[in-house]
């Protein structure tokens, strides 16, 4: 005797094998999960469950009995024409005897299997069918009722959108896979041209040098041109070092090769010692970058090497997107005692507020390549979009963070950016100094 659910207790009942199904992400355990539950739900034999192919094709997923059993063997046959018809059709079909039904009773499945009571439903979703569920009993006539096909439709409905949903997160993680696979080869690729372009870029610079070597020997210091040329010689090799050295930095951080050596660091030597690399470019373009607050934060254990490469990207940005004659002040505070702030700020022209969050993505260049300058001191100067990338990388790897603040950009009225940088002070010393401000 079949215990039918009607009413409230079918709405609870699907509600529950709603959410149930809802929460599976993964496509078989949900497709057996859907047919123990239909096979209750209506009180048939067996229960099969198809999905249908982009070639139009269907393809049997799942098959068991009303014990939990997966059907093997001869048991799996089943009316591939019931299903075939509900599934081009998307009409649900119900036959209390199989074997005598007009449309079906000639199929040569069911004389072979001697078929009797069969509901066959459609899965299907957003006006599309993406299959079907089929159960059966094939000794009994008149198992299945005209009642038994609406709740069995319910079911049906909720389940292609789970089963849907669920196709979904798998092909989504199939795709995360394949693109966690391109990231890879990219980054070894770009790794490996890296590495690669050192060893001509060593030979011009060795040449170089030794191009100095000779002037300076044969007496030709003096020679306009000659010096001309190798300044700039040795002004192109430094700058695509730097370049290279900034690819290699960046995916030893995006591949999680970032090496730190931690010990007790002065903020104030690490800091300074990036102002005074500057002194000659602020000095040509009349910037002026002040210091505040530096000796009065206790000293961190931190990798001063790459912190120094922090302060480099960040001051360096506040130079090149600050006109001529801007002012710079790069001011340090222990507001809890527990974490160190550096906030660097300009009088450039400012961030978009669309924007804050993505110049820290890789490649990110602010603005049209075509206003930028060659010179990455110059007023908007080039730059290779990895800068700031790199910089939180590293500041995230100290437990840190880094974020900007700006009303915006507007190249006349300059709202400016300020750029704070947070560190933990993972030494308990901390020396009382008396904050003296310091201007270049």
């Amino acid at each position: 005797m079949i215990n039918r659910l009607e009413g409230i207790e079918l709405l609870d009942y699907v509600l529950r094998v709603s959410r149930q199904m809802a929460e599976s992400h993964a496509l078989a355990p949900l497709l057996a999960y859907t047919i123990d539950e239909v096979l209750t739900l209506v009180g048939a034999e067996r229960g099969y469950l198809v999905l249908k192919n982009e070639d139009g094709s269907i393809d049997l997923r799942i098959k068991r009995d009303n014990q939990g059993n997966d059907l093997t063997g001869t048991t799996d046959e089943i009316s591939r024409s019931i299903l075939e018809e509900v599934v081009q059709s998307g009409e649900s079909v119900i036959l209390s005897d199989a074997m005598q039904d007009p449309q079906f009773g000639h199929a040569k499945s069911v004389i072979s299997f001697r078929l009797r009571s069969i509901m066959c439903v459609p899965l299907v979703t957003r006006n599309r069918t993406i299959g079907a569920i089929y159960v059966e009993n094939r000794s009994i006539r008149g198992r299945f009722r005209d009642s038994d096909l609406a709740p069995l439709q319910l079911f049906a409905n909720q389940a292609a959108t789970a089963i849907e949903n669920t196709e979904l997160i798998e092909n989504l993680k199939i795709a995360n896979e394949h693109l966690t696979e391109l990231d890879e080869l990219k980054n070894n690729f770009i790794l490996l041209v890296s590495h690669e372009l050192r060893t001509p870029l060593t030979a011009v610079s060795t040449n170089a040098q030794l191009m100095n070597m000779i002037i300076e020997k044969a007496g030709l210091v003096d020679d306009p041109m000659l010096s001309r040329t190798a300044a700039n010689l040795d002004k192109a090799t430094a700058r695509m070092k730097h370049v290279i050295n900034e690819i290699v930095q960046f995916f030893y951080i995006a591949s999680g090769q970032l090496e730190l050596t931690f010990q007790k660091t002065r903020l104030q030597d690490v800091i300074l010692s990036v102002v005074n690399g500057l002194a000659s470019v602020c000095h040509e373009r009349t910037l002026t970058i002040c210091t505040a607050g530096l000796q009065s934060v206790p000293p961190i254990d931190a990798d001063a090497g790459k912190l120094k490469i922090v302060f480099q990207n960040i001051i360096g940005n506040a130079v090149k997107f600050t006109p001529d004659g801007g002012q710079i002040s790069v001011e340090a505070a222990c507001p809890d005692g527990r974490h160190i702030e550096v906030l660097v700020k300009d009088t450039g022209i400012g961030v978009p507020p669309a924007e804050q969050q993505r110049v820290f993505d890789m490649f990110h260049v602010l603005g049209s390549l075509n206003t930028h300058s060659t010179s990455k001191s110059a007023f908007r100067g080039g730059g290779f979009g990895l800068g700031l990338p790199i910089a939180r990388g590293i500041v995230e790897a100290h437990q840190g963070s880094i974020h900007l603040e700006s009303s915006g950009y507007d190249e006349a009225l300059l709202p400016g950016t300020v750029c704070t940088v947070r560190l933990p002070v993972r030494t308990m010393e901390a020396e009382k100094l008396v904050c003296e401000p310091d201007c270049l």
